[in-house]
């Protein structure tokens, strides 16, 4: 018996020995055997923004080392003159998810970091910018630090929550029920849109409107504007008067260009993809909301008076097309052409029919473009509409938190 305890023993202390060594020899190493320098812009470099025209700027920099050899992650800081980057103004990961030592940085957001550092519309100051280089649970800030001085444009660089309108050409008659504008971003893979875009889908008409930073007529902050001859955006109490066509357009502000632009939207439809026929033309009825009340569909089926040749299933997917300024375009889900996949993140795939366990999202709608592929955004009917009339509200709610369609049985 004692023989066996001294082998436990002995096989004990061999196995502590080794996973020993083995913790030694694996140990996880998270210091830097090197940190880089700052190469571009060099230090003091001067830089007047243009936000319309003005090319990307460059910022490079020497890779650093870690000690276990791993991945270093980048992120160039930005912060104002005289601090430390405890708390930037703003942060970007470098190109190739941070991986890389460059970032190349619009403009706008240069403005955006300018204005936060207490720089003014047309006036010049200074920020600063450095790098930080995450290796594993470690993060170091690069020694050195650069300084830009910018010089900034007219224009606002740092946006309200909303924008609003009002006045006889909107539908908004003073500012307590103006219209709201949301500011927007790019969400698809195509889209290009910058920071301070801020967008309506609302009535116009030929009147006078106000454009206001809130819509609470007491707030000590209320500043109005008005678009000058030039389609400029001025801050002023003078009311700008507008010429226009009745109708509902897409209006969008863009703060950070000091530009507003109307695009007239006509003819909605529901339409179902496979044979592109109509099965709901949508008229306006205030408040950013279209609706049909003309709905009806049979799912379409192998040698059905609707069906296309090809088809050899039951076929239900729709999507919207519309004109905007003359143009055809389209309006659909998040959704890839195999509904498999989202093509937004945040976004879950979805190809059944909703049934109330679609996620959350699933009729939410989005500005597809002209170009959009054959099935991209489709949808899918509910199986309870086969057959069914219906109506089907498209609601363009800038408060919500996306654009979004819905349907009741008549």
């Amino acid at each position: 018996m004692k023989k066996i305890f001294k082998l436990v023993g002995i096989l004990v202390l061999g196995l502590s020995t080794f996973l020993s060594c083995d913790e030694e020899d694996y140990k996880l190493e998270t210091e830097f055997s090197n940190l880089g320098e700052l190469l571009t812009p060099s230090s003091g470099e001067q830089l007047s923004i243009d936000i319309e025209n003005g090319s990307n700027v460059e910022f490079t920099w020497s890779e650093a080392t870690s000690v276990d050899g791993g991945l270093v992650i980048y992120e160039v800081l930005f912060d104002k003159e005289g601090g430390d980057f405890s708390d930037p103004i703003s942060s970007f990961l470098s190109k190739g998810n941070g991986g890389e030592t460059n970032l190349e940085l619009q403009q706008v957001y240069l403005n955006i970091a300018a204005s936060k550092g207490g720089i003014q519309q047309l006036e010049s100051g200074n920020i600063i910018w450095t790098v930080r280089a995450t290796s594993s649970f470690n993060q170091v800030l690069y020694d050195g630090k650069g300084v830009i001085n910018i010089t900034r444009p007219e224009g606002l660089a740092v946006f309200p929550d909303y924008m609003y309108i009002y006045g006889s050409a909107t539908e908004g008659a003073n500012v307590s029920n103006g219209v709201a504008f949301k500011q927007i971003s790019s969400r698809l893979p195509y889209d290009d849109i910058q920071p301070g875009v801020f967008e309506s889908i609302t009535k116009l008409k030929s009147g006078n409107f106000f454009i206001a930073n809130t819509n609470d007529a007491n707030a000590t902050d209320l500043t109005t504007y008005y678009v000058n001859s030039e389609g400029k955006i001025r801050q002023s109490d003078t009311p700008t008067s507008l010429t226009i066509q009745e109708g509902v357009y897409r209006i969008r502000m863009d703060l950070a260009k000091s530009t507003i632009s109307y695009e007239l939207v006509e003819n909605i439809e529901l339409y179902i993809v496979a044979n592109g026929i109509t099965k709901a033309t949508f008229q306006y009825v205030g408040n950013h909301t279209f609706e049909a009340t003309n709905g009806f569909f049979d799912f379409l089926t192998p040698g059905s008076p609707e069906a296309p040749s090809w088809l050899g299933w039951e076929e239900e997917r729709y999507k919207f097309k519309f004109m905007i300024d003359g143009n055809v375009s389209y309006i659909g889900s998040y959704h890839n052409d195999a509904l498999n996949g989202s093509l937004i993140p945040g976004f879950d795939g979805f190809g059944a029919r909703p049934n109330g366990n679609e996620p959350s999202g699933y009729f939410s709608v989005f500005f597809l473009g002209p170009d959009a592929g054959y099935w991209q955004g489709a949808y899918k009917f509910s199986d309870t509409y086969n057959g069914k009339a219906f109506t089907c509200r498209m609601v363009f709610d800038p408060k919500a938190a996306e654009y979004y369609h819905e349907f009741t049985l008549n």
